[in-house]
C-alpha cells in the first residue's frame, strides 16, 4: 500500500469510523484527476464516494469491521457490540402507521394531494386568480374549486373563505412516516440484522414521501455506524442515537426500485394479492 492510500485510510478511519477496501481504493486513486488535490479533499471526496457505493466492495470486511458469528441469533438474550460496524441500509418498515395508511399517503403525493385538517389541498397545474388555465403557473386547488394563491403570491378569495371555515388544528400532514421503524442492516461481509428504532423519535430515521425532499430522511443504501456499545437483543439491533450514527448516504438505483415498488409490497400486505395492473402503467 503507497504512503498516500495509508493516509487516507487513516484519515477515513479516523473522522467516520470506515476503512476502505485496498481494491476500492486504488481504483479510486487512479480514476481521480491529477494533479492530486490535497488530503482533506481528497478524504471526503472518497468518503462521499463510500456513502454512494456498495459497502461489500467498497469497505474491508474483517472481524474488526463486520458483525460477530452469531449476531443476528435469536437465541442469546443480548449482548453489546465491542467494536464500530458500519452497515448499509436494505430495507426500512413503518411500524407506527398501517399499511394501508401508507398506501393512502402514497397515492395522495402520486396525485398531488396534501391533507390539511378536514380539507384535500390538491396541486392544479395552470390556473389564474379567477380559476382559468393561463399555460404556466401552478396553483393550489382546495377541495377542486378555486387556487389558494394567485399568480400575484396572494391568496384568493376563494382560499380566504375556505382558511375561515377550515377547523383550528388544520395543521398540514407531515409528509413522513410515523414510526417506530424496523430496519434491514447490512455488513461489508454482506451479513444481513434486523434493526429497531429503539429510542423513537431517531433523529433523520424515516420515510419521506416528499418527492421534493428526496434528500430528507433514509433512503435506501444509507450508511450507518453500529458504534461500540450497541445493544443487540434477540438478533435484533437496538437502535439508539448514543450509541448509533447515521452516516446518510444513498444508493440511487436500490432507492429508486425500491420506492418503485413500496407500494405494491403495502398492498401485497394487506391483501395477500399482487395489486392490479394500471391501464398505461
Amino acid at each position: 500500500m503507497s504512503a498516500l492510500s495509508t493516509q487516507l485510510t487513516t484519515a477515513l478511519q479516523t473522522r467516520y469510523s470506515l476503512t476502505p477496501a485496498p481494491a476500492y481504493l486504488t481504483t479510486f486513486l487512479s480514476s481521480t484527476r491529477q494533479p492530486l488535490p490535497p488530503l482533506p479533499a481528497l478524504t471526503s471526496t472518497l468518503h462521499f464516494r463510500i456513502l454512494a457505493s456498495d459497502i461489500t466492495t467498497s469497505l474491508l470486511a474483517s472481524p474488526s469491521t463486520t458483525l460477530p458469528p452469531g449476531t443476528s441469533s435469536t437465541s442469546t438474550k443480548e449482548f453489546r457490540l465491542t467494536h464500530a460496524v458500519p452497515c448499509q441500509v436494505l430495507d426500512i418498515r413503518d411500524l407506527g402507521s398501517s399499511k394501508w395508511s401508507q398506501v393512502e399517503a402514497i397515492e395522495r403525493v402520486e396525485r398531488g394531494e396534501e391533507v390539511r385538517g378536514r380539507e384535500v389541498i390538491r396541486t392544479v397545474p395552470g390556473l389564474n386568480d379567477d380559476g382559468e388555465h393561463d399555460g404556466s403557473t401552478t396553483g393550489t386547488a382546495t377541495n377542486g374549486h378555486a387556487p389558494t394563491i394567485g399568480t400575484r403570491g396572494l391568496p384568493t378569495p376563494a382560499a380566504t373563505a375556505a382558511s375561515s371555515t377550515a377547523p383550528a388544528n388544520s395543521a398540514a400532514t407531515p409528509k413522513r412516516s410515523q414510526g417506530p421503524h424496523q430496519l434491514l442492516l447490512a455488513d461489508a461481509a454482506g451479513t444481513q440484522i434486523r434493526a429497531f428504532e429503539h429510542t423513537h423519535p431517531f433523529p433523520r430515521l424515516f420515510i419521506t414521501n416528499d418527492p421534493t425532499n428526496n434528500n430528507e430522511g433514509i433512503s435506501i443504501g444509507a450508511k450507518i455506524l453500529l458504534q461500540p456499545n450497541t445493544l443487540v437483543r434477540r438478533g435484533m439491533v437496538m437502535l439508539d442515537p448514543q450509541t448509533v450514527k447515521i452516516l446518510g448516504g444513498k444508493i440511487e438505483s436500490w432507492d429508486r426500485a425500491w420506492r418503485r415498488g413500496r407500494k405494491e409490497g403495502l398492498i401485497r400486505g394487506v391483501t395477500g394479492t399482487n395489486p392490479p395492473v394500471r391501464a398505461g402503467s
